[in-house]
């Protein structure tokens, strides 16, 4: 007869292997955390502004606050920026004079929210490479822009810093999904345990596998630390 297993039984179970289940989810956030930390290689990631205007008259509204003959900056010129952005963007990325520069990092070229800025973002493993390429790669956005356009222009905003931490790998993340990971193995280890052992425990085992109630039972006083007699 096929012994059944409640929510309560897994209770008792779980509870029964605290201490196993403890320990392999303590193992298992441990060893998250030595594989983060020492095989796991840490990438810095740090970004430059580029500007993108479509025409001399955007650039001095920007400047100055106001910009054509009536003090506002005209609405066309600033769609125009923006779309002109989302080309350099591209621009940017597949332009044979960035190849050089884009080399010894990832890096990605993106409008700021459908702006007429583009956020240049370098990542490498060495924080002064991701820096270095960032401002780079804005440095000669203005030369790229001018080889391919006849009117405005493109020209660096905000350089990047030198970043101080890595950006990636998360370890409170990897700790986390270690400890996960170890609890749902021991989870797992303990119930398999209680499935391979086949001895009859006193009380309701005894009832659920014959489904006869027990009335008595008989002390074994060696098992159970009586003195034998002889």
């Amino acid at each position: 007869m096929s012994k059944q297993i409640t929510i309560s039984d897994l209770l008792k179970i779980f509870l029964a292997h605290i201490k196993l289940i403890i320990l392999i989810t303590i193992v298992g956030g441990g060893l998250a955390f030595l594989y983060v930390t020492y095989m796991v290689t840490p990438i810095y990631s740090t970004s430059s502004l580029v500007l993108v205007q479509n025409s001399t008259s955007f650039d001095s509204g920007i400047g100055s606050g106001q910009g054509g003959n009536d003090g506002r900056v005209n609405m066309n010129d600033i769609s125009s920026s923006v779309t002109l952005a989302n080309t350099c963007a591209t621009l940017f990325k597949v332009a044979p004079e960035m190849k050089g520069v884009i080399a010894g990092a990832n890096v990605k070229i993106e409008p700021v929210e459908d702006s007429y800025f583009l956020r240049v973002t370098a990542a490498s493993s060495d924080p002064h490479t991701a820096a270095n390429v960032a401002n780079s790669v804005a440095d000669k956005a203005h030369d790229v822009y001018n080889k391919y356009f006849d009117a405005g222009k493109a020209e660096a905003v905000e350089y990047a810093d030198v970043p101080s931490r890595p950006s990636s790998p998360n370890k409170p993340r990897y700790v986390l999904i270690g400890l996960l990971a170890g609890l749902v193995l021991s989870l797992v280890i303990s119930f398999l345990l209680e499935i391979i052992d086949t001895t009859i425990k006193p009380g309701d085992d005894l009832y659920k596998q014959y489904e006869i109630p027990v009335f008595a039972e008989i002390i074994d006083f060696e098992t159970e630390g009586g003195i034998k007699k002889k």
